[in-house]
Parts: C-alpha cells; structure tokens; sequence
C-alpha cells in the first residue's frame, strides 16, 4: 500500500456525463480504487473526447444491471465497496433496489452518494438532469446578458462542474465521519444545488436591505473591461477601483500620445482605452499591462491552457498515453495534495477490468464500525477552521465546511473585508462563521492569530505570496506555531513560476480558459459571465483538497498542505477537450451557436409566442420526432415551426414523444424564494441578520438521509463576534477595551456605504 490520501477506500460509480465521473475521478487520483459500471454497450460518453479525462484513473467492468443477475453481481461488488455513487433519480433507485433505505439494509457499510436534476426531496426530483434544461428551470438562463434580448444558454456547464466538487466534497465529509464517529449514511447533491451554489452571488431576500444587495444581469455588460488589439487578440482587464493608474504605463503614454479627445484611461469600460489598445497587438500589450501589476489576460480559445508554461510548471496537466486519443495532455484536478494525486492509468476499455475485479471480490469485503451515538451528527462537528480569506475563492470553501458543521472564525480588518463593497458577494460566502475584526499589522493583533493558530485545526487563506510572509499567515509561519495545522492555500497562479505574485480575478480566468470564447458564441466576441464561476470553482476545489487533507491528518496524524487556484480551477475545466501530442493539435469538443441558445437543433432553446423552451433531442428518433412536431422537414426548418407554439403546449407534446424539455424561467429569484417547496426542503435557509434583518439565501447543497443541515448563523456585520472569541481566547475585558481604543480590534459595525438611508 502506497501513502495516498484514499489508499483503501474503494468507490464503485455508476453514471455518465460529467458531474458523477468527475467527481469519482478526482477521488481516484488521491488514490481511491474506483471501479466503473458500464451497459454491454458502454457509457454513451465514450464517443466524446472528454471521456478520456472524465474517467482516466478508474476501473472499468461490464454489467446489464436491467438483469437479475447483474444486479446480484453489483450487490456483492457493494459488498466489498466503501462508497456507492450513481446518478438515478430517487424513483429510477427505487425500482433497480439502489435507494438509500434498501442500501443500508443489504449493506451496512456503504456511504451512498447520487447526482440528479434536483435534490431527492424536492418535488422536482424525477426531471431530467441534462446541464442545459437545469439551466432553463432554475432560472439560470435567465439571469445572462448576451448578444440578443431574451434568455441565454450558458456554455459553461456550471450546474454540473459545481455539482462534481460537491458530490467529491460530501463523499470526503463521509468518510471522515465515518473514522472518526462510525456513523454512515447516503449524502447526495444535484445540478440545481451545483447552480444555487453560484447563483447565491446575486439571490438573496432581506427583510432591510440596500440598494448593493440587490443584483440584476444588467449590473455587468458582456464585454466588461474588454478590449481588441490590433492583431485581433481580446484581452480582458480587471482593475477594481482604479488600484492602477493606467494613464501613467508608459505604452498608453506613447500610444495616447498622438490622440484627441480621450477620457480618463483608468476608469472601467472606457472607450479612449479602448481606442488605444486597438492601435497595437497583443504581444505590445500584454507585457507593458503585466509589468504595471494590471490583472489581464487574452481570450483564448478553449484547450490553449494546457500548453501554458505556468499550468505546466505547477502540475496542472498531465501527459496520459490514451488507449483511443493516443499520447495526450489533459486537464487535471482543481487542487493541490500532500500526497499528490497521481494518474493511475488511462481511461479503461469497456470491461478491460470485469475478469480481475470479480476474480479478487473475496479480498475486500466491509462491515460497519461501531458508531457513538453521543457524537454530534453533522460530518465535520468539532473541525476547528480559522478563514483568514478574503474576496470569493477564499472564503467560500470555509463556509460551506460550517455548513457541515465546522465551526469557522473569520478574521478581516477593522475597516472590514474588501468583498464588503459588494455586499451580496459576502453574503454568499459568510454565513455559519464567527468574525473577528483585527488589525494583523500590529504586534497585538498578530498575538491574537498566534493564539487563533494554536485553537485551529485548519487555516485557509487566498492572500498572495508576498502578502502572506508579511502577515504571517504563509505556512511556514504558521507550521511554526502549530506544525500539526492543516493548511489550505489558495492563490491566483499557483505557487510556482513567474507569474505567482501577479493578481488575478475571475474574469481574466474565464478569458485566459476560453470560457469567453465559447460563451460568446461562434462568430461573437467574447463574453464574460458576471457570475464569478471560475472563483466558485477555485472555492470547490480547495474545499475537495482542503478535506482531503482532513481525511488524511485523521488518518495518518500528519498535517500537510491542500493548494488551489483560479489557474488550477480553469485548467480543470478544459477537461472537454486534450492537447494531443502527435500533432499538438487541440482535439475537437462542443461548440456553441451564433445565437447563444445551444448546440444545434437537439439541444437548445427556442422562442415561442410566450417565452422560451430548452429541449434535449439527444437520439436521430427524437430529432425526427421534434422535426414532425414542428412541422419541419428538415433541421434547419425546426425554429420557424415551433416560435408558433404556446410553452405549455408544446412541453405537452414534446412530453409525449419522449423528449426532454423545460420552461426557460426568466426573473425567477422571487419566485424561488416565494415557493414553499423550496422552504421545506432547506434549498431556502432563513436566519436573522445583524443589519438587513430577517435574511434568506440558497440554503443546503447536500442532502443527507439521517441529518438536517443546521442554518442559524447569517454572515457577520464587522467585528461581530470581536469581544467574544478575544473572551474565549483567555483576554480580559481591560486588555479588549485598550485593543478597541487602539484600533487593533473593533466591531461591530457596518461599512458607510452599508447604511441605511
């Protein structure tokens, strides 16, 4: 047995697509044996190229699990196995024997997890969980701003990349659990739980609140701080409050130089920069943006990041020798592990393992451990974590382990975090945690994190390199006061090669990943989404490390290091795609409309006289059943015959003819947080607010079956909680008021711009 983190867990998958084999194929590189079941036909993903890096690492055996004995084959394969994930919805497990209840009776021992459209207590919990019609349902589509009035497809599968490190993240959560209490049950997560995680950015209900807290699509345009060179090249800028004189770089000097009329260079969307950025290439540019510190990066077509010396140069990618592709470069995982995760193998041929895996069956059986029944029963009760983050990637991965049950302390300064000028931002990613406001630049504000160190069981932080030494919340510097820490870092560029100390933001990421290639649409410039959804995944991923190392402390006793990055997170999402090595050739994947409303005639969405439907014909008998319902005789006649449909209507027909479709739902956040469906389930959590009131926000990303997720704690106002954790660290009320009166603590309180009119 090696020392990798999962060494002996074995994990049996049963699913397609991406969320279930993504989240299976990170587990097997920190060293879970995952063994993939698979129809005599094989996965239907096997025609695409992303099945090579969705499913590499894993075992793959052959069972017709409609057959009776197949399915006796799967039970004792279960028999043997730690954990079970699939992706049947709860009526489809119910009949095939795989729901929770059943489980649990013929094997004891198994954690369970599942990935369906929507959460397995929800009245929706049987629809379809394809990407695009949980974008339509939930409203997604309806919060984007594209090159057309109406809804927007979304190109980026967000409801399935979040949902994959969810279902990684609970996974973990369980297995810990069940080491440290005995206490084992199912957890499961779906695509809309994926979506609200993101979508919580802008949904929120407060009882008071501001103008700040409320967002629409029409906040960001689609080519926010975007700019054409002369040579073609987009490149996208982010400077957040002019931190950068753009005026003074000396390029813009030379080139603004011989023009009139030009407004201040530095101010964001301004059409002199953009008139002087187009009278030189990309490769004049780029240089002179980066040496001013100015965050920016080209929009790339999608797979250009694998060749990226600082992707490679911090192990983002691996070189896989694919039995179909050939030698390859694929994408890796959204995280960094002490053990590293390691490719085990390519992607299997279809059974290439049946023979072994069942000839060896003998060797593995399981049985549960005892469990204490005093221990509290959420899955990471009494994990101590110390959030010294700030913006998204930082914080978020801390909540969402107070969300299962952590308890979380946030340090930010007296002056308060700098997400705090966009209030719905923190609120999305601050509730469950207690907040200190202290100043770290002061000898007795560093005495209080010493102190805070000592207490954690982990620390995690997003501040960069050099910013971290100064504070010193680097590792070594924490190692030095509590070397049995467990560390998760989290950076814009990795923590190797020349750009480490360059600052990064979502966008440029999204650019840098061709995410703004493919949102735009082919033909299209490019387009930024105004969701942060590459912070979001950078946050999922190291919440993925972060546990990971948790397990392994548990396990081994040994603290050690769990890294993630926005570069690491959208290198990740380039997983569609491989860099084929006989020809360094970016293989073919995917690619979206001109019109922004999918990928062809079988899945996209399409105006009717009352608004939008998404539809999935995924089979040549579906096509040419959409085809007869609209009247068409051929594909490119299917839009003209369906824009003279009512919605419902339609839904009724296409219903009938076994097509998948939803109802493209537009300005549905209201609805969301009105519909009491929503509020019994816990997809709604409703807590007290120290300023907005009574505040509701996307609650629960997982359901367990044996425990109710615990929201009572909204995100802090500044400094909330500053006299009573200073109280529990051991200083007296004499030592806080001089702290207070010097301005080494403070709270709490409300930023200026947060105060009610």
């Amino acid at each position: 047995m090696t020392d990798r983190i999962l060494d002996g867990i074995r994990i049996v998958e049963l699913a397609s697509g991406l969320a279930v084999p993504v989240a299976s194929r990170m587990l097997a590189e920190a060293g879970a044996d995952v063994i993939k079941i698979e129809p005599p036909q094989g996965d239907p993903l096997r025609s695409r190229v992303a099945f090579a890096s969705w499913n590499r690492s894993k075992r793959s055996v052959v069972l017709d699990i409609t057959t009776d004995d197949d399915r006796a084959k799967l039970a004792d394969l279960l028999d043997t196995a730690d954990v079970f994930v699939h992706e049947f919805t709860p009526s489809r497990a119910a009949e095939l024997g795989f729901d929770d209840v059943a489980l649990r009776v013929r094997h004891p021992h198994l954690i369970v997890s599942s990935v369906t459209g929507y959460p397995v207590d929800h009245p929706d919990r049987d629809r379809p969980a394809h990407d695009l019609l949980v974008q339509a349902r939930s409203g997604l589509m309806g919060e984007l701003w594209g090159y057309r009035e109406g809804p927007i497809a979304m190109r980026f599968p967000l409801p399935s990349w979040a949902a994959a490190s969810l279902a990684a993240a609970g996974i973990v959560a369980r297995l810990i659990q069940r080491d440290s209490t005995g206490r084992i049950g199912a957890v499961h997560t779906s695509l809309l739980q994926g979506m609200l995680n993101t979508a919580s950015l802008a949904w929120n209900n407060a009882e008071n609140p501001i103008p700040a807290l409320i967002l629409n699509k029409y906040e960001a345009p689609p080519q926010l701080a975007m700019y054409q060179c002369s040579d073609g090249v987009w490149l996208q800028m982010m400077n957040p409050g002019e931190r950068i004189d753009i005026n003074a770089i000396p390029l813009v000097k030379e080139v603004a130089a011989g023009m009139d009329d030009l407004d201040d260079l530095s101010k964001n969307a301004s059409e002199g920069l953009r008139k002087v950025i187009a009278q030189r290439s990309s490769t004049e540019w780029l240089p002179a943006f980066r040496a001013a510190d100015l965050a920016i990066e080209p929009a790339q077509q999608m797979g250009e990041l694998l060749r990226d010396p600082q992707v490679v140069a911090n192990g983002y990618v691996f070189e896989v020798d694919d039995s179909v592709e050939g030698r390859t470069l694929q994408a890796g995982n959204p995280f960094v592990t002490e053990p590293a995760c390691e490719v085990t193998r390519p992607a299997p041929r279809l059974g290439e393992h049946s023979q072994e895996v069942f000839d060896t069956l003998a060797q593995y059986r399981r049985s549960p451990a005892p469990m204490d029944p005093d221990a509290d029963p959420r899955p990471l009760a009494g994990l101590k974590v110390l959030d010294l983050g700030s913006f998204l990637a930082g914080p978020m991965a801390p909540m969402l382990m107070a969300d299962l049950g952590a308890e979380v302390i946030k340090i930010e300064p007296v002056v308060g975090d700098r997400l705090r000028w966009k209030p719905s931002y923190w609120e999305a990613c601050s509730r469950g945690k207690r907040d200190l406001a202290v100043d770290l630049a002061t000898e007795k504000g560093q005495e209080v994190l010493r102190r805070l160190i000592q207490w954690a069981d982990v620390v995690h932080h997003n501040q960069r390199p050099k910013a971290s030494v100064k504070n010193r919340i680097d590792e070594a510097s924490v190692r030095a006061i509590n070397p049995d820490i467990v560390f998760g870092y989290v950076t814009s560029y990795g923590e190797i090669g020349d750009r480490i100390d360059s600052p990064g933001f979502d966008p440029i990421f999204q650019a840098l990943a061709g995410w703004e290639v493919e949102n735009g649409g082919v033909g299209n410039p490019p387009q930024f989404s105004r969701f942060g959804v590459l912070d979001i995944q950078t946050a999922l991923g190291s919440l993925v490390g972060t546990l990971l190392a948790v397990y392994y402390k548990q396990r081994t006793g040994r603290g050690t290091k769990a890294s993630g990055s926005l570069l690491a997170a959208a290198t990740a999402t380039q997983s569609e795609t491989l860099i084929r090595l006989a020809d360094n050739s970016v293989a073919e994947y995917p690619r979206f409309d001109a019109t922004q409303t999918g990928f062809g005639p079988g899945r996209r969405i399409y105006e009717v006289t009352d608004g939008w439907v998404a539809i999935v014909a995924e089979t040549d008998g579906q096509l040419a059943a959409l085809r007869a319902i609209a009247g068409a005789t051929d594909d490119g006649g299917i839009e003209a015959g369906l824009a003279a449909f009512e919605s419902e209507k339609l839904l009724v027909e296409l219903a009938s003819a076994g097509i998948a479709a939803e109802p493209v739902r537009e300005e549905y956040s209201f609805e969301f947080f009105d519909d009491e469906a929503n509020r019994t389930g816990q997809l709604i959590a409703s807590y007290d607010h120290a300023h907005f009131g009574r505040m509701e926000q996307p609650g629960a990303y997982w359901n367990f079956d044996d425990i109710t997720l615990k929201f009572d704690r909204a995100a802090p106002v500044i400094g909330q909680h500053t006299r009573e954790i200073l109280t529990e660290l051991g200083y007296r009320d004499d030592d806080i008021d001089a702290m207070y009166a010097d301005r080494v603590a403070g709270g709490p309180s409300v930023p200026k711009f947060w105060e009610h009119e």
